[in-house]
């Protein structure tokens, strides 16, 4: 057996993990010949402790496949924590591409395990690396890091605090600090709108808490400004974000006393709201020019214009996914569920329809036909029929958000 690891329920675990001992040493690297793994699974899992870094990038290419295409969450129940030991190895020792794909496969074990505790554990062992890495000058990674981190924070983070710690780790490449001392990088296009719907994607989950609006006032005026980007998918990623803040209602002012602060941030926000709804219009009838790049065009006028019909006319957002032959469908109704849904298809890939059928998560995030539910697997079953008390609720609260908008809007009409 390798020096420095034993043996536990068919995996391998570490004993004194540390780099002085067995990363290092030359029999700590090959597995026994003659050892007999439980699953082929536990054989990929020890390839990660391996020396040679193509062993290790090809165990991770072979873990992301399984993960997207079978319901691991038996193996990985007991032994996530070791699991995840060993991708954030990857993820610090790596190059691009094995960082990479560990970011995938953490992110995966992460949405297998199904949120709650485990999620927590693995957020917070995974993210003071990823920050690390956002701190560095290659932009090679950081696209699958920002995505990382929005997932883990998404599934793991505790209350609002934690949840803006990932959040401004993700802004700082959005928007990196300027300053006399302070040597700005310029980001590509491409890593600007992974952090940007990494940011946005986690923002959906603040509704669930308490936020002071002032909070947020800070990150308007920058969003505005990535509308007259020059990548239309820079500008477009800004723009769901925009929404976002429009249904969360981040542009109003709460009613406080009548002071000179007050007056000045109603002032404020009031004019922002007009410049960025006047960006939205005119993002969503742009027109042709000589030259132009035409690419994601229609895609840009589409988009602002379902946005412009939201702050505009409250037009709902509604959109289905078929999810099986027997008719399951996926439901949204709202620009968050919209962002969740478009974050998580792309993170899941092909592991999309799988976890929507296998992973009681996917019941908590999304809405789903319920006429299906006798098609279920038992662990999902019990939280999908708790669905119906959670709409119900839901429903109230809107009409009560509903109901305070009418109570601001009469509020401000009576101060001008």
């Amino acid at each position: 057996m390798a020096k420095g690891y034993k043996k536990k329920k068919g995996c391998w675990c570490p004993s004194d993990f540390d780099d002085s001992t067995a990363m290092s040493d030359s029999t700590s690297v090959d597995i026994n010949e003659d050892f007999i793994f439980d699953t082929p699974l536990d054989e990929l899992v020890d390839n990660l402790y391996a020396k040679r870094s193509v062993r290790r990038e090809n165990a991770l290419v072979e873990l992301v496949d399984s993960f997207e295409s079978d319901d691991l969450f038996s193996f990985v129940e007991n032994q996530y924590i070791t699991i995840s030991y060993l991708f954030i190895n990857s993820i610090k020792k790596g190059m691009t591409k094995e960082t990479n794909l560990a970011c995938r496969a953490i992110g995966l074990l992460s949405f297998t395990v199904g949120g709650g505790t485990g999620s927590h554990e693995i957020m917070n062992e995974a993210l003071p690396q990823l920050c690390k890495i956002l701190s560095g000058s290659d932009q090679s990674k950081i696209p699958a890091v920002v995505k990382c981190i929005g997932l883990l924070a998404f599934l793991g983070a505790d209350d609002l605090d934690e949840t803006e710690v990932a959040l401004e780790a993700i802004w700082k490449i959005i928007q990196p600090k300027t300053g006399n001392n302070v040597t700005t990088v310029k980001y590509e296009p491409p890593v600007v709108v992974a952090a940007i719907t990494a940011w946005t994607f986690l923002l959906t989950t603040i509704s669930t808490w308490r936020i002071n609006q002032e909070n947020w006032t800070k990150y308007i005026s920058d969003l505005s400004n990535l509308l007259e980007a020059d990548d239309r998918t820079v500008r477009m990623a800004a723009g769901e974000a925009i929404a976002l803040f429009f249904e969360l209602k981040l542009f109003d002012v709460k009613p406080a006393e009548e002071d000179a602060k007050y007056f000045q941030r109603l002032t404020y926000m009031n004019n922002m709201k007009a410049k960025v709804t006047a960006q939205i219009d005119a993002l969503s009838c742009e027109a042709s020019h000589k030259g132009a790049n035409k690419k994601n065009r229609s895609a840009q006028r589409e988009l602002f214009g379902n946005i412009w019909d939201y702050v505009m006319n409250g037009g709902d957002i509604e959109e289905t996914v078929k999810m099986s032959s027997r008719g399951t469908i996926l439901c949204v109704s709202s620009w968050a569920e919209l962002i969740q849904l478009n974050f998580i298809k792309h993170f899941l890939r092909k592991g999309f329809h799988q976890h929507a059928q296998y992973n009681p998560l996917m019941r908590e995030i999304f809405t789903f036909d319920e006429d299906e539910i006798e098609y279920l697997p038992n662990r999902v079953k019990k939280i999908h029929r708790s669905k119906s008390k959670r709409r119900h609720y839901m429903q109230i609260k809107k009409e009560r958000d509903i109901a305070e908008a009418r109570k601001q809007s009469f509020f401000n009409e009576l101060i001008y």
